[in-house]
């Protein structure tokens, strides 16, 4: 019960008030359900007395009052009033269950929201450490597991708990030594259940979890390079290996499922025989068939609920025991959100910030980075300076610090030692404002599988988008043309990851979506390495009329692309040497 009862400690003092409300309702739920059994035994036993009034002459002077003359008629009115009494229950149940989901679900959109807004707001290197697929398992399935898979079945569970005790109480009053047998019968068989399962349950819950993550990550990577799967004819290999995973997943959860019918079986068995083990004693006691028969109405209506109830327990008590991994694993983080809305500290995201003046020079000073972890130091005392409008060719051999030094220079990385001025002013005063003066293309770019319009305005809603920039944008890119012969112009389909456009064509529309920012710094990761010589010339013939304006800096392993920019910065080993314009070929060649 302990661990059934962790998830409570993840809400705040207001929330936990709404937990106590609602175990309140559940208690008298399970009252008004004792009630609606208990009820049921003297209308049994009315039946089996024909001349109840007769015997009982004062309720029958107040029965003839209200217009009740016979035996039958008290029967009909009985009868009546426990209808009244089980629809009011069963309305009152429903009102209770509601609240109860109401309460699970909100909160699980609240806590997957700030669970999405703590990953999008993690740095750069969190991601450089953490799979994807994982982070995919947490956020879709997290929220779902901690409150629909775990919260509503401990409210179910505690629900059934308060019920059974509830009705044990009203067996007490009716036949206490039967109540009392019927209590230690129950209690000793759903305490055995639940041991001899605890621990296989336990281990297909945490092997569950653990393939979930295993599972999804060789789907996306199957799906995610189909081209390249198909052409290597490797489909069978990622087949394999996500069968293989999901079988185990599947293989745990088929155990739990398994287990978790059990119960069912082995309680009605053992229910029914000490009924009729009762019925036996209670003959061999002396007992009148005629006065068992009352208790046996009752005590089979009794049975009736607390059977199910008996293995919703069992079921309930295993469901959540299955799903507690990921819980578990989440459990800090969901910790770390409780007190943020304690201390009226929501995590948000970062507010977008107005553009940091740029006007005269970029200067790199004394740049040093090291990964955590890692003894190597990857950037050593590099610094240069850019002056506003120039083009600046990033070279050197893989390794050699070029990548990294562009994902500080995007904001990506904090560098160890050293610093970035626009300007004389520190971009990590603001990383924000000058994320906004900069645009970025990548080698690969990334494109949805939505418009042409919504993938150069990536991340804005299509009411906010601009068409006149994109088409002024595309115009810059040379792709309006390609463009304007679409049937539906800017509103054409890519595709999923751009399946529909050339090579060429994504590069067009990754150098367009960095346009559409309006940057004073552009960075390209090379952005033309993977395309062919005339596509390449062609798109470098394009960022070459951007000369001037914006400043550029590109990472570039072909002389060509670079044969036009003001200087290069060759990087080696984790250092940066400035290269002239007059000795840059014969350098670089070197």
């Amino acid at each position: 019960m302990k661990s059934f009862l962790k998830i409570f400690t993840i809400f705040t003092p207001s929330e936990l008030r709404r937990c106590a409300i609602i175990v309140a309702a559940m208690v008298m739920g399970a009252m008004l359900e004792a009630v609606g059994i208990g009820a049921i035994f003297p209308l049994i036993s009315l039946m089996g007395q024909p001349d109840f009034l007769e015997r009982h002459s004062m309720v029958g002077q107040q029965a003839a009052g209200v217009g009740i003359h016979s035996h039958v008629s008290i029967i009909i009115v009985g009868a009546i009033f426990l209808v009244g009494v089980y629809v009011m229950k069963n309305v009152y149940m429903a009102w209770q269950t509601k609240i109860q989901i109401d309460f699970a679900l909100n909160s699980q959109i609240h806590f997957t929201e700030q669970l999405m807004v703590n990953y999008l707001s993690k740095p750069y290197l969190f991601y450089l450490n953490h799979n994807t697929a994982t982070l995919l398992r947490n956020v879709s399935s997290g929220g779902s597991i901690t409150f629909s898979g775990i919260l509503i079945p401990t409210f179910m569970l505690l629900t059934e708990l308060i019920t059974a005790g509830t009705i044990w109480l009203m067996l007490v009053f009716v036949d206490a030594f039967t109540a009392i047998i019927v209590a230690g019968l129950m209690a000793a068989l759903i305490y055995a259940l639940l041991k001899s399962f605890r621990r296989k349950i336990a281990e297909a819950g945490r092997v569950q979890n653990e393939y979930a993550a295993v599972y999804i990550k060789w789907l996306n990577q199957g799906l995610g390079a189909i081209k390249e799967t198909k052409v290597m004819r490797r489909e069978r290999f990622f087949l394999e290996e996500f069968l293989e995973s999901y079988t185990l997943y599947g293989n745990a959860n088929r155990k739990f499922l398994f287990l978790n019918q059990l119960p069912r079986m082995i309680i009605e068995t053992l229910v029914v025989c000490a009924l009729l083990l009762m019925i036996v004693v209670k003959l061999s006691l002396g007992t009148p068939p005629g006065d068992i028969v009352p208790l046996l109405g009752v005590l089979a209506l009794a049975a009736f609920r607390l059977m199910p109830s008996a293995n919703r327990i069992v079921n309930l008590a295993n469901g959540i025991k299955f799903q507690m991994p990921l819980f578990e694993e989440l459990y800090r983080e969901f910790l770390a959100i409780k007190s943020r809305a304690v201390h009226q500290r929501e995590l948000k995201l970062a507010a977008a910030s107005g553009k940091l003046s740029f006007q005269r020079e970029l200067s790199v000073e004394n740049l040093g980075f090291a990964y955590p972890g890692r003894e190597e130091t990857v950037l050593k005392e590099v610094s240069f300076h850019v002056p506003k409008g120039a083009f600046v060719g990033i070279v050197g051999p893989s390794g050699a610090g070029k990548t990294t030094f562009v994902d500080i220079l995007l904001g990506l990385l904090r560098p160890a030692k050293g610093r970035i001025l626009v300007d004389g002013v520190d971009v990590w005063q603001d990383i924000r404002a000058w994320q906004a003066n900069i645009a970025y293309v990548p080698q690969t770019i990334y494109l949805i599988d939505g418009t042409i319009r919504e993938n150069i305005a990536l991340g804005m809603r299509p009411e906010d988008i601009d068409d006149d920039k994109v088409c002024r944008v595309l115009k810059m890119a040379e792709l309006h043309d390609f463009v304007a012969a679409q049937p539906e112009g800017i509103n054409a389909m890519v595709g999923e990851r751009g399946v529909r456009l050339s090579g060429g064509q994504r590069q067009r529309i990754g150098i367009a979506r960095a346009l559409y920012q309006e940057p004073e710094v552009l960075i390209l990761d090379e952005a033309t390495s993977s395309l062919d010589s005339a596509t390449e010339e062609s798109i470098t013939h394009t960022i070459l009329k951007l000369k001037g304006e914006i400043t550029i800096l590109s990472i570039a392993h072909r002389v060509s692309t670079l044969a036009e920019c003001d200087f290069k910065v060759k990087f080696a080993e984790g250092e940066a040497m400035l290269l002239r314009t007059e000795e840059n070929h014969t350098a670089y060649d070197r």
